[in-house]
């Protein structure tokens, strides 16, 4: 096959390109693809119009690794491929009355293992009314003491402060009074790959996608979805290539009001680009001051990490310098990628890969699968040779006994904490970890909690799905007893808790862990006896006085005497404690809990139900 047969293969498949005029634009291209010249510059293929390459008249680019920007008749990103044509993400430019300039509508990526993510630029404004008259000086105060004591709240530089919050995001109402606006970008997941079935993830603080500016915070970092991260520093990279084309584009720095620095965001960062800092300080240490994250700036590398989808045999693979770091198998119920710890990553649940011989092995547990290699993916064999697989005492299969119940492997990908994007209830699965949160904060506070906790020797876990693995303590032998609802929660959990114990040396501290299907063991289980209850009455019993009684009775049958009940239901439920002999050590509505009042700071429409509350209580002796 030609170049230009397969540039017009591309550019007409239908699922390449979905958003607003692309498809239109698209068959123009292709229409020209006969008049197109091609010239290397600076290691790239370049397809354009007229005598020369320019910004305005390339339509098409080949990077030295094959993969393709394809360009709209605005000159600018349209599509990104891998070299055999699988889109990577496509962007959707748009005009204004207000303004002829091109700006970002909407741009979408697809992940490795096939599911798509997007975002659109400004979807949301937040304002909130400022009055300052309260504040003895308030007549003299100006926008910038305003920005000083946002900075203090927020415990960042007032630098930043000064970059999101300019004079015209300040509306004068009156006398020492003020509305104050500003404007974030959204990040949804896009089943299909359309925005017509979006799920929102998270808000960003907008970003100047025509003229990158910063690296955006996402602020509910944990709701995305596995490789959202890589995907859309790939999406950075390349607008940042395309940016700089004509005249240099000013080093990036990561910014947010408050930025979340963590060890993972500098490693994703510092794969795609470089940082430079104060020459005397550790760049990390300064990354991490939430204080100073800002003064690291960022520069595009020259050798990103590239991927490549491989339909034949339905993977896709991640490399950098020649390295394969991870292959994510499509259709994969398991939902974990496989990864090369030959330079010293910690591979998830036992599943790893080594290049050798012209192949890769992939290896989970005991199973091996081999694919030869494609030199277009540009992998170089391991020098190191096969890492020896840690010995451990059993796998996250183990939990389940016999084996997992059946999972769909898309909604494995969907195990994280969606919130709403407005003003709507936060639903169970994504209540549960600011639940559990209180939890963990009644245990520190309770006195002669840790006595206690240390002599319980089985514990129930019902209902908790979403965080079961975060209710299990893998530092001493314990029975745990899980009974679930959703198996793919199970099964995330299950390898979640393993990851965790197998990284601290205490899976034998799991042996007697067990993950049991709900439907088929409630009644056998509720027979036994335990020391501590985790229990979540679901949201639709709530109404049902007699049924959360019978929750309540099965519960207390089944704790021994001084046993802890760590309860979440609704507040009236509290009426039953003396009935059957149960001691309210703490109690709390979650609309009152401090995690959803962090929370309200970044979603601050968020609602959650009225009557659902945290309880910590303890069995009386008869």
């Amino acid at each position: 096959m030609s170049k230009t047969e397969l540039f017009a293969q591309i550019l007409t498949a239908p699922e390449n390109l979905l958003l607003g005029e692309n498809t239109r634009d698209a068959n123009s291209l292709k229409e020209c693809l006969p008049q197109l010249k091609s010239q290397i510059v600076e290691g790239a293929e370049h397809w354009f119009l007229k005598d020369a390459p320019s910004t305005a008249n390339t339509r098409i680019k080949v990077l030295p690794t094959g993969h393709m920007t394809f360009y709209n008749s605005m000159g600018r990103r349209m599509l990104f491929t891998d070299p055999e044509g699988a889109p990577l993400h496509e962007c959707e430019w748009a005009t204004s009355a207000v303004s002829t300039s091109p700006k970002l509508a909407r741009a979408r990526m697809q992940l490795d293992a096939g599911e798509w993510v997007g975002i659109v630029p400004r979807a949301k404004t937040f304002s909130t009314e400022l009055d300052l008259t309260s504040q003895p000086d308030w007549k003299s105060m100006t926008l910038d003491d305003m920005r000083k004591q946002a900075a203090e709240a927020w415990e960042v530089a007032i630098s930043e402060v000064e970059y999101f919050y300019k004079d015209e995001n300040f509306t004068r109402l009156g006398e020492g009074k003020y509305r104050i606006s500003a404007s974030k970008d959204c990040l949804y997941a896009l089943r299909k790959g359309k925005f017509d079935e979006k799920l929102f993830i998270s808000f960003m603080y907008a970003v100047n996608w025509e003229r990158l500016d910063l690296i955006p915070v996402v602020e509910l970092f944990q709701s995305t979805l596995p490789g959202t991260g890589a995907a859309a520093f790939e999406l950075l990279w390349g607008l940042y290539d395309d940016q700089s084309q004509d005249a240099p584009l000013a080093p990036l720095r990561y910014r947010g009001l408050p930025p979340y620095p963590s060890r993972e965001a500098f490693n994703i960062f510092s794969a795609f680009f470089t940082p430079q800092g104060p020459a005397s300080d550790d760049l990390f240490k300064v990354f991490m001051d939430p204080m100073r994250c800002h003064e690291i700036t960022w520069t595009p590398r020259q050798d990103p990490p590239w991927r490549y989808f491989s339909d034949e045999h339905k993977i896709c693979l991640t490399v950098q310098d020649g390295f394969l770091y991870k292959i994510t198998v499509l259709d994969d119920p398991v939902a974990v990628p496989y990864v090369n710890s030959s330079r010293g990553a910690r591979a998830s649940c036992q599943r790893q890969l080594h290049v050798q011989n012209g192949a890769v092995q992939l290896e989970d547990g005991e199973a091996t699968r081999e694919i030869p290699l494609n030199s277009q993916w540009g992998v170089q064999p391991d020098t190191k040779g096969a890492p020896s697989a840690p010995d451990y005492p059993f796998g996250w299969k183990h939990f389940f006994r016999s084996a997992p119940s059946q999972v769909d492997n898309v909604k494995m990908l969907y195990t994280q904490a969606f919130y709403p994007e407005g003003a709507a209830e936060i639903d169970e699965a994504s209540l549960q970890p600011m639940a559990l949160d209180q939890v963990f904060y009644y245990m520190e506070m309770s006195p002669g909690m840790p006595e206690k906790l240390e002599n319980a020797k089985r514990v129930l876990v019902h209902t908790f799905d979403t965080v079961i693995s975060g209710c299990i303590d893998s530092t001493h032998a314990r029975d745990y007893v899980v009974l679930y609802s959703d198996a793919e929660f199970a099964q995330k959990n299950a390898q979640l808790l393993w990851n965790y114990a197998a990284g601290q040396g205490d899976l034998e501290n799991l042996r007697n862990t067990t993950f049991l299907p709900e439907a088929e063991h409630v009644e056998a289980v509720y027979k036994e006896k335990f020391d501590v209850i985790f229990k979540w009455v679901p949201f639709y019993y709530y109404a049902e006085q007699e049924t959360c009684a019978q929750i309540l009775d099965a519960a207390v049958r089944a704790l021994n005497p001084g046993g802890l009940l760590f309860l979440v239901g609704p507040a009236p439920i509290a009426g039953l404690f003396g009935h059957f002999k149960l001691k309210a050590l703490h109690d709390d509505p979650v609309a009152e809990m401090p995690f959803f009042l962090q929370h309200k700071k970044m979603c601050p429409e968020n609602l959650v139900h009225p009557h659902v509350t945290v309880f910590l209580t303890e069995k009386q002796s008869d």
